[in-house]
């Protein structure tokens, strides 16, 4: 059993391999594709135009990645293809972690950070209407039981 998340991506992945020329589609094996009916989400439904570019659509990122693996796997026919794909992956994961390292950075995760970046709470002050002293005569009638 999948996530809901992979489910979705495997729909679209199935939504898109419906879009293609039979010749790619035959290169995937059987198992692969019986795999995705299998796991694809009985309830999500996909709809984009398969005239657009694939990078053009909206689509899940584990969409796209079980799509670079299908083409890196099964449809890349020389070394060379194989390679521009896996240059593509790997540049595309540098910037995602370069991203992250821009967001996250560890290298000043304990220094102070400028004061526009600290969000200012502020305590909400409770006035208190009875006086000081009605307070210590309420105190001392309750610790003598005096009413």
């Amino acid at each position: 059993m999948v996530s809901d998340r992979y489910a979705n991506a495997i729909s679209e992945v199935l939504y898109y391999l419906n879009g293609i020329c039979k010749e790619d589609i035959d290169k995937i094996p059987k198992r692969l594709i019986k795999l995705f009916e299998n796991n694809k989400s009985k309830d999500y439904v996909c709809n984009f135009d398969y005239n657009k570019p694939l990078k053009e659509l909206d689509l899940l990122d584990e969409t796209r990645g079980i799509i670079s693996m299908i083409c890196l796997n099964y449809w890349c026919q020389t070394k060379e293809e194989k390679q521009k794909v896996l240059e593509k992956l790997n540049q595309n994961e540098r910037k995602y972690q370069e991203g992250l390292r821009r967001r996250y950075n560890p290298d000043s995760i304990f220094k102070k950070k400028d004061i526009e970046d600290n969000i200012n709470y502020k305590v909400p002050t409770v006035e208190n209407k009875e006086s000081l002293l009605r307070r210590f005569i309420k105190f001392i009638k309750n610790f003598l039981k005096i009413k």
